[in-house]
């Protein structure tokens, strides 16, 4: 796996030689990129093919990763899966008049005063998992920031909603997490807790910012696979 980096993001690639005469970039439906070169093609000629296409290459990550199932657009219905900390739950609409969410076996149970109103049954979902969202992330907040205290981080601000395109988010006022991320393990959670703890102490993509994740979550790559669906 190679990289390069375009602008604050990197481009992780794979490499493939063939007989053909024409450099190929593809960006496949697990948002993975591979190039497939001609034979005579040298590593850095590669990579200065990827930079050109790189505005290309990160709309079409980000397109794929729209379609993740944990972002995916919703009926809001009797049957349908929703996910909550890495599991699959099916959706129980019940007519009532109290309303509440909650979690019952195998079921996201929702009780609401109007079962065909999904736009009702959407807010009351939201609500819930902003909830969930807000309890789950500061204790997994907590839990990391005393691993990487000791590079003289001060404990950050955290802020919840719904980012596009992206898990998180920080700045030097605090870290931001996509709500969505409360339908992922919570090994993936801590992932992308740690990265942007990481981003405090080095604001960009640098070896060193690689090293840093690396010395205090030494499985990162796998937990990242994980979250983007590709494992």
């Amino acid at each position: 796996m190679h990289k390069v980096a375009y602008g604050t993001e990197d481009i992780e690639f794979k490499v493939a030689f063939s007989d053909r005469k024409t450099l190929e970039i593809s960006v496949l439906p697990d948002a993975t990129v591979e190039v497939v070169a001609p034979q005579e093609a040298n590593l850095e000629r590669i990579k200065q093919k990827v930079l050109k296409r790189g505005y290309w290459i990160l709309e079409q990550k980000r397109f794929f990763m729209s379609l993740h199932p944990y972002e995916a657009e919703k009926e809001y219905v009797n049957g349908e899966t929703h996910f909550y900390i890495g599991r699959r739950y099916r959706l129980k609409i019940i007519e009532g008049s109290a309303s509440s969410v909650k979690l019952k076996g195998k079921f996201i149970e929702v009780i609401t005063p109007d079962k065909e109103k999904t736009s009702k049954i959407k807010q009351q979902l939201h609500n819930w998992y902003k909830l969930q969202g807000k309890r789950r992330f500061e204790e997994r907040l907590k839990v990391n920031y005393n691993k990487i205290k000791v590079e003289g981080i001060a404990f950050p601000k955290l802020t919840i909603r719904v980012l596009h395109k992206r898990w998180g988010s920080c700045t030097k006022h605090g870290i931001t997490l996509n709500l969505n991320l409360i339908k992922a393990p919570v090994y993936c959670i801590d992932y992308v807790i740690m990265h942007e703890l990481c981003h405090l102490k080095v604001p960009n993509h640098s070896p060193a910012f690689y090293k840093l994740k690396e010395k205090y979550m030494v499985d990162w790559k796998e937990r990242k696979l994980v979250l983007e669906g590709v494992r």
